[in-house]
């Protein structure tokens, strides 16, 4: 582990029910996590929840609803998200549910603003400003004295709007480019169009769902039958919010589904369709590329097509040469290419 944030973190005392709000930077910290039954874990990934219920954690999977949060807490844990309604999220939530006298632990990294965050949440908790620099973390142990009447800019967190740009579509904060509409998406829509891919479909998966815009638009534009089983799946607590509302208001029955790389999906599709996050400076796992490929490979027919959109730098044809005989670039657009994998190698 060597996120100076979070090792700060860990250290800190706790007194009473304590609460940890937590987000992907947690992933593979579960077994240096204090246990016990006055430590309660609330995560908004799927699979670092899997793991710390694995390391005997108490822990909820969580779009950091107050439904999954206790009434009053007495510590609160929380290293700073990388997204400032998620961040003012957490913070509202200390300032509503910290007890008088209850300390907010919370750490960040100087590039996340995290020197800015620890100030607003002084001033939330009506108490004097704690901040302490240790090597490239910020950090501060606050206790809620006077909290304030106000509340942070959240973006209205809970709350599903319709999309600018797609408004037939609703999301929220919390996910990875809640506010648009990826290119690289809308890249590969247009050239699974130009190619009639999805003709005869039957099955189709959306490896990495956000909030459905794959799957939703190729019902609305691509299939030919209303009879083709579809399941979603995602890892982020908010997109699966997102893609079941979108399902329901659209009237499109599919399955949705809670996992990591799709691994609680026990079937296999003869379509496959993935955007996945392999967005420069998102944080993600190195192995997180070769997950994808091989969980794609597991859920495709042996007779199927799985098409992924990816930057066009990253160099998918290669590492998907283990999981597939057969890799096509089917388009390219010099910003994003859109590759046809066949001839799944896993059985």
């Amino acid at each position: 582990m060597n996120d100076p944030a979070l090792t700060w973190l860990i250290a800190q005392p706790s007194t009473g029910l304590s609460v940890w709000l937590c987000d992907e930077h947690f992933y593979g910290a579960e077994n240096f996590l204090p246990k016990g039954a006055d430590h309660f874990y609330v995560c908004n990934r799927y699979d670092i929840v899997q793991r710390m219920h694995a390391a005997g954690l108490n822990a909820v999977f969580s779009d950091f609803a107050n439904a999954d949060l206790p009434d009053t807490i007495n510590t609160l844990y929380y290293r700073v998200s990388k997204e400032k309604p998620v961040v003012h999220r957490a913070l509202n939530i200390a300032a509503n549910k910290l007890t008088d006298g209850g300390r907010l632990h919370i750490s960040g990294l100087k590039n996340e603003g995290a020197k800015n965050h620890l100030d607003k949440a002084a001033t939330l908790l009506g108490c004097t400003k704690a901040t302490q620099k240790n090597g490239l973390a910020y950090s501060a142990s606050l206790v809620r004295q006077q909290a304030s009447q106000q509340t942070l800019d959240d973006s209205n967190y809970a709350q599903l709007r319709p999309i600018a740009k797609a408004p037939h579509l609703a999301s929220k904060p919390g996910q990875f480019g809640w506010q648009k509409v990826d290119q690289g998406s809308e890249f590969l829509i247009q050239t699974l169009a130009e190619h009639e891919a999805l003709a005869h479909t039957q099955s189709l998966l959306d490896l990495g769902c956000g909030y459905g815009f794959l799957a939703l638009t190729a019902c609305r534009q691509l299939l030919t039958t209303t009879s083709v089983k579809i399941t979603l799946t995602d890892n982020n607590a908010a997109a699966l919010l997102s893609s079941e509302h979108n399902c329901k208001q659209l009237g499109v029955n599919a399955e949705v589904v809670a996992a990591d790389c799709g691994n609680l999906v026990k079937d296999r599709f003869d379509t496959l369709l993935c955007n996945p996050p392999f967005h420069q400076g998102f944080g993600l796992s190195q192995d997180l590329t070769e997950r994808f490929l091989k969980s794609a490979a597991q859920h495709l027919q042996p007779d199927g097509h799985a098409w992924f959109v990816v930057n066009s730098f990253i160099p998918v044809e290669d590492k998907a040469k283990p999981y597939f005989a057969q890799q096509t670039t089917v388009a390219n657009n010099k910003q994003f290419k859109v590759i046809r994998l066949t001839q799944p190698r896993i059985t």
